[in-house]
């Protein structure tokens, strides 16, 4: 047997990181190539090619004081790699550090400051970039796990614009195991990486052979019973109803309503509004489309359920349609399906069959496979997925009842009318149980599907497959990690489970070739450098005030792309403001038309125009949609716009988006800033005030206190002046006014100013 090696570097531990060629190689081609995506299966060691990375760059430097940042979506994958990190470099532990949305935001800029290694959420770094607490200038590299999510929206898209921008020597690198099937998304993530290089490894490689485990994946099919294709069939029925209208004005071409897609109807709707839109209302035959729509989309869900889950979740699905149908408030898709005589038989044969306590073919098939796992290997670690949080609490009870099997349920955070989520506090003291032996088998949701560390899962079953590659590729990758591995997928014969199955595993087969066309050059990437321009720079600074509320929009994110310094405050009016004159409130088209109906929109206009000189609305949105989202009267949108207009005197703009939006703020912000001596108040205060009312809206301005806290100061001191030069005792006789409040209130009057 050949004797192990290990990596000898001064900044990695001794005897702990295996010497393992190709990592060495892909660390080394990412120093010579620059910004690259490391594709590679779980469990091939992508975070050590970040450690060797970080050491190398840390060692070369020559004295800078240079950053590492490692990026992961949650907070328990951004733990782990702090913990790899701790372990693994000869760096202080204390330079090793963690920044989430958990950490205050004056801890997260001092661990900035102090730390060499930082393991961070990508919200939390773009946050702090938005608000200015931190800088990417000394980053050496950024490495962004789970690269894939780099698209749209997301943080990292950002994060990564700003440290291309002002990062002195910027290296990016992603991490994946599956970056997507389609060219186009592959090449979106390289592009918003800034991306050169692709290098992909496989198990199939020589190099990689000899550390990886062989996964066996099986899939096994089960039968549904007559009584639920009864019910398949009256659902089919309604949905072949609701197509039949939506064929005669050519929304839909196909004959059979069940083939049609759930990614087919979502399309569908977003083709009527349009048509809606287009025609401003004045036909009625797409109203009735769009309601037809909604049913099918409906029908088609609880087709799902009933495939891939089960009796229990389908009878709670069509009951609350039922009942919600009973409701004045509900819309007509929901009315009618809640009459329609296919939908109540379906429901009623449903009911029956939860009578007799039926749940799903796959569930006696799961049990039986698990109950032989465990059998065979009392110290076997099992985890099954289960796509729905309503399935996976069903699931581990219905587990719990064999013999030698103890379940657990891991499910996501976010709170849900069955129940409230997990923290990830809970997460990750459930994921330390599981290693423990405390419970041999984790019934989870997809949260578990990207960055569970367990190293020891013996079996992962899907209870359904999913039509997505890299959630397929995430869910296998959850076992073979130490040792041989196996996969089971559970399929109902006949169903959509059939169709995702393939349709993943084209789609993988798909994500590979693509990969290796653009890495070998037949497919070139993106030419990065013409992308953005980093180099034209404002000749003032733009300073933008922006509400905390909107500090992680879209238009925040690129008012600071565009060079803005933005300082972000809980307005007490407005949005943005922009001047001591301009103050802006954002509206997309559908909170306008929400605000209108509850009757917030006046009052924030009222706010609005006595506070500000130049006060401003900004509706973002297609404007056709102001009289097609909501079941409003024509009538009476038009009144609102022209007492906005005459009544209130706020000019109403429209933009197509955030992007846009941005833009706009930003020429207002210079033409108002730039060539001006004009500084923008911190305070945002009412114009034409009387003295008495300036006076307590000054006092109001002190931390701690509040309106009736300033009146009373006042009526006690009589003036603004006695209250500065009160003594701490004199301030504590005011009622309400202790201790505490006293002495901050005395250092901040007796605090030296320095300007920063």
């Amino acid at each position: 047997m050949q004797e192990k090696k290990f990596v000898n570097h001064s900044l990695v531990k001794k005897d702990l990181v295996e010497q393992r060629l190709y990592q060495e190689i892909l660390a080394a081609r990412i120093v010579d190539k620059g910004n690259s995506l490391v594709v590679a299966p779980t469990a091939l060691g992508k975070t050590i090619v970040g450690v060797l990375l970080s050491a190398h760059l840390l060692k070369s430097q020559k004295g800078n004081n240079g950053k590492i940042l490692f990026m992961a979506p949650t907070k328990p994958l951004a733990v782990q790699h702090m913990k790899t990190f701790r372990n693994l470099m000869e760096v202080d532990d204390e330079s090793i550090q963690i920044m989430t949305g958990t950490t205050s935001p004056k801890e997260r800029k001092e661990i900035w400051e102090q730390s060499t290694i930082i393991c961070a959420t990508p919200q939390t770094i773009e946050n702090d970039l938005i608000t200015g607490r931190i800088t990417m200038e000394d980053v050496l590299l950024s490495v962004f796990d789970e690269a894939h999510r780099a698209v749209g929206d997301y943080a990292y898209v950002f994060i990564a614009r700003q440290y291309m921008s002002k990062g002195l020597n910027p290296l990016i690198v992603g991490l994946t195991a599956s970056p997507g099937s389609e060219q186009e998304r592959i090449q979106d993530v390289c592009k918003n990486l800034f991306i050169k290089n692709i290098e992909i490894k496989s198990e199939e490689d020589e190099d990689v052979k000899p550390y990886t485990n062989e996964i066996d994946v099986q899939w096994t099919g089960v039968i549904l019973p007559s009584e639920f294709t009864e019910i398949g069939n009256e659902l089919a029925k309604f949905m072949q109803k609701q197509a039949e209208v939506l064929r005669k004005i050519r929304i839909v071409k196909k004959a059979n309503a069940r083939s049609i897609s759930k990614r087919e109807i979502l399309a569908m709707q977003q083709e009527i509004r349009k048509k809606i839109a287009v025609s401003g209302g004045s036909q009625p035959a797409l109203y009735v489309a769009a309601s037809k729509a909604a049913g099918l989309l409906k029908a088609n869900h609880a087709l799902l359920l009933l495939e891939t889950q089960g009796i229990p979740p389908l009878k709670e699905y069509l009951e609350k349609i039922e009942k919600e149908g009973t409701r004045g408030a509900s819309s007509k898709a929901v009315k009618a399906m809640s009459k329609d005589e296919n939908f109540l038989k379906a429901l009623r044969l449903t009911r029956i069959l939860d009578r007799k306590n039926i749940i799903h073919p796959k569930l006696d098939e799961l049990k039986k496979v698990l109950s032989s796992q465990v059998k065979e290997n009392k110290e076997s670690r099992i985890l099954v997925f289960n796509h729905y949080r309503d399935s996976v609490k069903r699931v581990t009870e219905e587990l719990n009842k064999c013999e030698g099997i103890r379940a657990e349920q891991f499910i996501g955070q976010a709170a849900k009318v069955s129940g409230k989520g997990m923290s990830q506090k809970e997460q990750i003291a459930r994921v330390k149980e599981f290693e423990e032996g405390k419970f041999n088998v984790l019934v989870a949701s997809s949260v578990a599907e990207e960055g569970l560390d367990i190293p020891a899962v013996d079996l992962v079953v899907f209870y359904e497959p999913v039509p997505s590659e890299i959630r397929t590729i995430q869910r296998r990758g959850r076992t073979g990690r130490k040792e041989k591995g196996k996969a089971l997928i559970l399929m109902a014969r006949g169903t959509r489970d059939e169709a995702f199955y393939w349709a993943a595993k084209g789609k993988e087969k798909r994500m590979k070739n693509t990969l290796r066309e653009m890495k070998g050059g037949k497919r070139k990437l993106d030419n990065q450098t013409t992308l953005f321009k980093f180099d034209e720079k404002e000749e003032e600074e733009i300073l933008i005030y922006v509400d905390s509320r909107e500090q992680a929009s879209t238009v925040s994110k690129e008012l600071k792309r565009k060079g803005c310094f933005i300082k972000t405050k809980m307005l007490e009016v407005s949005d943005y403001i922009l001047s001591d004159k301009v103050a802006v409130e954002r509206k997309t088209v559908e909170d306008f038309l929400s605000s209108l109906v509850d009757g917030r929109l006046f009052n924030q206009l009222a706010y609005l125009a006595e506070n500000f000189e130049k006060p401003l609305v900004v509706l973002e949105g297609n404007p056709s949609e102001l009289f097609t989202l909501r079941n409003i009267h024509k009538n009476a949108i038009l009144g609102a716009m022209s007492s906005i207009a005459l009544n209130y005197r706020v000019p109403v703009l429209f933009t197509a988006d955030g992007r846009e939006t941005a833009e706009l703020l930003y020429v207002i912000a210079k033409r108002e800033q730039q060539g001006s001596d004009r500084e923008i108040s911190l305070r945002v205060g009412k114009k034409g005030l009387t003295i008495e009312e300036q006076q307590q809206f000054l006092v109001e301005s002190i931390p701690m206190v509040g309106p009736n806290l300033a009146k009373s100061l006042l009526k006690h001191f009589k003036s603004i002046k006695a209250i500065a030069n009160a003594d701490q005792k004199e301030l504590k006789e005011v009622e309400k006014l202790g201790k505490k409040k006293a002495e901050k209130i005395k250092k901040l009057f007796n605090a030296e100013y320095k300007e920063k």
